[in-house]
């Protein structure tokens, strides 16, 4: 039964992206054809966009991820590459432009071109490889409608580099002057590029018809600067936009989402500070342990900062912000009271996560980091609790036969970890939260409940929807072997100040103690 929904899960995926696909298509064909042309240039271009389409289908679809195969990236991706194709469109059917008595030529044209507009706005949003993607696309698209006294040659060639460039430069963009420093290099590249293919040969502002034209020249190299600076520019502003709209995230946001002043870092700071310093162990674990295995940095140490901010609605009761363990509130509730408010944090982690509209991915760690485990310390008390009570009815103390206990009350939800990023921060939450009780702990005690909380994760089936190898999780456990003896290291014990004549020691002074230890 499960297989047979997640099998009309995929297929209704499939079928989403393939209707995207159709329109997307639908909507260039549109654009390329117009009733004054030829029949036989219109079967042209319709068979250049149809079979081109097919064929970067297909290599979508086989290249990528099922992750990155949503119908969200699909749209946002199909979008650009339209946008772009009919500002291009738009601009080659302007020809021929004039300024006073000078003309702009098809190969001054070639300049002007929005070239990193889709490449640059998909790697920003969607990640480098489908900026590459992108720029596939609108250079073999774009030869479609070029016309016929256009060197198609010249369009390949700038388009695909620019596109290139554009998507390798604006890949993983943690400043909003990346853009801008992107699209200038991109603009450099396309106006030497032009050069080199000789696009301005013939009439134009630069011919070198009496001599070479200094004028001519800086307005070409103006015209390829500005116009790329301004695409970049049109991407900084729009990002905010297309991220709310298609519910996507930049590399920039992940960054805004780590700051220590955002409104629930800031409420977990003050209303459960055990839990927060918890957290930033966690986030700082993780991340090494994803640079350890080629994962996201980034999106593990703020996943790890989130992953627990469920334990805002009911902070006493767990461990790390009692004050005293020996005033719990626990001791007031059953064990199946206490593990419902356990279990019930991944619950309201997911609604407040929502609440301040954090990235899917983060809520989907909060889901995750539990996977189907279960709280053992309330389950245990609940044996224990049935089994004095079931003497006492066997014995004949009381009447009534107590319930058998049911596991499922102590087991979380799940789903276990689907990514390598919720495997990390799963593995992380568990091993802080395990090494924190040892006091004083040696290498070897340390590699040893390491070492224990893995064996039984990969026992239990926690980890195996998460991509993570056994070579992976080789790696992670050094990594936070190394984290955790850097962060827990000890400190020299300075020794008391000299006795003085009342025979008390004197206390030891800021200055005192740099002394001794330089």
């Amino acid at each position: 039964m499960f297989l047979k929904q997640m099998l009309r899960e995929w297929l209704s995926a499939r079928q989403k992206l393939l209707l995207i696909a159709v329109l997307g298509v639908t909507v260039l064909g549109y654009i390329l054809t117009d009733p004054g042309q030829g029949i036989e240039e219109i079967g042209y271009r319709l068979a250049w966009l149809v079979l081109t389409g097919v064929g970067l289908g297909i290599l979508y679809c086989v290249y990528h991820k099922k992750a990155e195969l949503n119908a969200q990236r699909s749209a946002l991706l199909m979008l650009l590459i339209v946008v772009q194709i009919m500002i291009i469109y738009w601009l080659q059917n302007l020809l021929p432009i004039k300024f006073g008595s000078y003309s702009v030529t098809n190969g001054q044209l070639l300049l002007v071109l929005p070239y990193a507009l889709a490449p640059g706005m998909t790697a920003v949003m969607l990640g480098k490889k489908l900026g590459v993607f992108a720029a596939l696309c609108t250079t073999l698209i774009g030869m479609a409608m070029m016309p016929a006294d256009f060197t198609m040659a010249n369009y390949m060639v700038l388009s695909l580099m620019a596109g290139l460039i554009s998507a390798l430069l604006c890949d993983r963009v943690e400043r909003r002057e990346k853009i801008l420093y992107a699209g200038f290099v991109t603009g450099a590249a396309v106006f030497v590029a032009a050069i080199a293919l000789g696009c301005f040969r013939g009439s134009g502002l630069s011919t070198l018809h009496d001599g070479f034209h200094v004028g001519g020249f800086a307005a070409e190299a103006a015209a390829a600067l500005g116009m790329s600076f301004m695409v970049c520019v049109f991407i900084g502003g729009l990002m905010p936009m297309l991220e709310r709209l298609f519910n996507i995230s930049t590399h920039i946001t992940w960054l805004e989402w780590s700051d220590m002043n955002h409104p629930i870092l800031k409420k977990l700071q003050m209303t459960a500070p055990g839990t927060f310093h918890h957290s930033l162990y966690v986030q700082r674990l993780a991340e090494a342990a994803a640079e350890a295995v080629g994962a996201d940095v980034t999106r593990a140490g703020v996943c790890g900062l989130y992953h627990d901010i469920g334990k805002l609605n009911h902070p006493q009761f767990f461990t790390e912000n009692m004050g005293n363990q020996a005033f719990s509130p626990h001791n007031e509730l059953t064990a199946e009271a206490s593990a419902r408010i356990i279990i019930q944090h991944v619950k309201d982690g997911v609604e407040i996560a929502r609440k301040y509209r954090l990235n899917s991915r983060i809520i989907s760690v909060i889901r995750e980091h539990h996977g189907k485990l279960f709280t053992f310390f309330f389950y245990r008390k609940a044996m224990d609790r049935y089994v004095k009570e079931k003497k006492k009815f066997d014995e004949g103390l009381i009447d009534t036969c107590p319930e058998e206990v049911d596991k499922a009350l102590f087991t979380y939800e799940g789903p276990i970890p689907q990514t390598r990023e919720s495997g990390i921060v799963s593995m992380a939450d568990a091993v802080e939260s395990a090494t924190r009780s040892l006091v004083n702990p040696t290498e070897e005690e340390r590699r040893a409940i390491i070492d224990k909380i893995f064996r039984e994760r990969i026992l239990d089936g926690h980890l195996r929807d998460c991509q993570l190898t056994l070579g992976d999780l080789d790696k992670i456990k050094e990594s936070f072997l190394t984290t955790l003896s850097t962060m827990n290291h000890n400190r020299i014990a300075y020794p008391p100040a000299a006795n003085q004549e009342d025979d008390e020691a004197a206390p030891v002074t800021p200055a005192e103690q740099a002394r001794t230890a330089s």
